[in-house]
């Protein structure tokens, strides 16, 4: 018996949602909850302080064709070759075509790559110009991004400077945005000078408009202290930023319930119980319209009933639910359980395709996406 069929014996597992699903969505969530196996020694990956290695890859079978983001575990019973990803499930060995994908200018070393300015997939772009968030939550992906930055020798920490290299980007590149990209991103980590955040995000989206750029503007940053609990300010402080040319907010919710949320939050954010965001919400889809407003949920980091009522009070407003799958990208995230099996995940993935169904929502499947 070969090294490989012992592996695949020993790492065998059993599914019993397994028929509910093709085989590459199987391994897809698998993949994103356990990490892969490498099979090959093809593939040389950059040690980086305390992130943990990964590679993106690309399951295609047919009509089913999809990224996504894998840590390297030599744990994982789900192990790629350089041609496939291999897994013994209720005993049958299963093989899904399966290739790394290496994006020359996003991810040359074949790792998820971070910078202010970037391309985010196909026409969608990226800028991250606060490379730290103030509230350093514990699950939170930011501090792989400051790390990798600060190694490759960018991502100063003088704010502004960051800022003001946005500009000059927009400056020297604006005028191809409108036939290069349908979304621009401004996703940041926040900062605690509210008035200061406010300003940088619509002077970036006017400056984008005044390039030409005439498609989606989406920001995502943590709801400010102000807006709070002042529907007044909070109706002026969305209209602001819509004026400026965003067309969608977000905001991260991440974790439904209370006592998990007081767990793994930090500062500010983490005062919020899931009930305040709602009206925030409800007037986020007021300003910018159904489907305008959206949050990303971790499915992992809680039981999924929670994420799941969560998403379903999400989707009744009109809001658009990103449920992303709780994967560490830096070591002390390890320390975070991944709370249910696969076979729950496989079952909250289904649930969510009944919501998405249910109030058509305009829902994408990301790298690290439950969709």
């Amino acid at each position: 018996m070969s090294v490989q069929s012992k592996r695949l014996i020993r790492f065998g597992i059993a599914l019993e949602n397994r028929h509910n699903l093709r085989i590459e969505e199987v391994m897809r969530l698998g993949v994103l909850r356990d990490g892969v196996q490498l099979l090959t020694t093809e593939i040389r990956l950059p040690i980086l302080g305390q992130v943990i290695p990964r590679i993106e890859i690309e399951l295609s079978n047919g009509v089913f064709r999809k990224k996504l983001t894998a840590r390297v575990n030599s744990d994982s019973p789900f192990m790629f070759d350089g041609e496939a990803l291999i897994a013994t499930i209720n005993g049958v060995t299963e093989h899904v075509p399966c290739r790394q994908f290496i994006d020359q200018d996003r991810a040359p070393t074949g790792m998820y790559n971070f910078g202010m300015t970037r391309k985010n997939g196909a026409r969608s772009f990226v800028f991250d110009h606060h490379v730290y968030c103030c509230y350093s939550c514990d699950y939170c992906f930011k501090e792989n991004e400051w790390e990798v930055m600060a190694i490759r020798g960018g991502g100063s920490t003088d704010y502004q400077s960051n800022f003001q290299e946005c500009l000059s980007y927009i400056e020297r590149n604006g005028h191809n945005f409108n036939s290069l990209y349908d979304i621009v991103w401004l996703c940041t980590g926040s900062i605690k000078d509210e008035a200061k955040e406010l300003e940088r995000h619509a002077a970036l989206a006017r400056r984008l408009r005044e390039a030409g750029y005439a498609h989606d503007i989406y920001l995502s940053q943590v709801v400010p202290p102000s807006v709070r609990n002042d529907r007044v300010r909070r109706i002026e402080y969305l209209t602001q930023l819509r004026e400026a040319g965003v067309t969608r907010f977000n905001t991260g919710v991440e974790i439904v319930g209370t006592e998990v949320r007081r767990k793994y939050i930090r500062g500010f954010k983490g005062t919020y119980v899931f009930s305040d965001y709602l009206p925030v919400f409800a007037d986020a889809v007021d300003v910018f319209g159904p489907f305008r407003a959206g949050s990303c949920l971790l499915t992992g980091i809680e039981p999924s009933d929670s994420t799941i009522a969560g998403l379903k009070a999400l989707a009744e407003l009109s809001v658009v639910p990103a449920p992303t799958v709780f994967t560490p990208f830096v070591t002390k995230q390890l320390a975070i359980p991944f709370c249910f099996d696969l076979d729950e995940l496989l079952d909250a993935h289904a649930r969510f395709h009944a919501l998405i169904k249910r109030h058509k929502l305009p829902v994408f499947s990301g790298v690290f996406s439950l969709a």
